[in-house]
């Protein structure tokens, strides 16, 4: 596609895609910038797109792109219930002590954890990346990522529920 495709694209269709992320994910910044990921696809010229279908291609994108941010929400939110324990001592609005708790976790991952499990956490919690991604990326199984990942989450939260610190 042409820069000036890519241009009429989103005169017309930039106002319904931007409704439909909003109302996906009630957030105008995200909104905003899964319907700009959009149009930077199509402008990278990865991705083809025929007149007779665009609409219904650029308002599936962005569903598309609505659910990844919506299930990485997700993701986090059970990987932060994980090391509560369903207490609320992770989140806890303080930025300060949020990164002290992270630091504190990472130096725990960096001297407890083996080092396919350092790599598989870091991997999966901090670069975000999928438990297919993560297998592919280190050669491994998925079914040995989502082991290497119970156990260190396993481990991490016996340390802190043991030694009663807030994560």
């Amino acid at each position: 596609m042409t820069r000036k495709d890519v241009e009429s694209l989103f005169k017309t269709y930039y106002t319904q895609m931007y409704h439909l992320a909003l109302t996906l994910l009630f957030d105008e910044a995200e909104s905003k910038d899964v319907v700009s990921e959009v149009f930077a696809s199509l402008l990278s010229g990865s991705t083809i797109v025929r007149a007779d279908n665009a609409k219904a291609f650029l308002l599936a994108s962005v569903r598309y792109r609505c659910l990844n941010v919506l299930q990485h929400k997700q993701v986090q939110e059970r990987f932060a219930r994980l090391l509560t324990d369903g207490t609320d001592t992770l989140i806890s609005g303080n930025t300060v002590e949020e990164q002290m708790q992270m630091e504190e976790l990472m130096h725990y991952v960096r001297e407890n954890l083996s080092p396919m499990e350092q790599n598989v956490f870091q991997l999966r919690y901090l670069r975000e990346m999928t438990c297919q991604e993560v297998a592919e990326a280190l050669k491994v199984s998925r079914q040995t990522v989502h082991n290497h990942l119970k156990q260190s989450v396993e481990k991490i939260r016996k340390y802190f529920n043991s030694n009663s610190k807030a994560i």
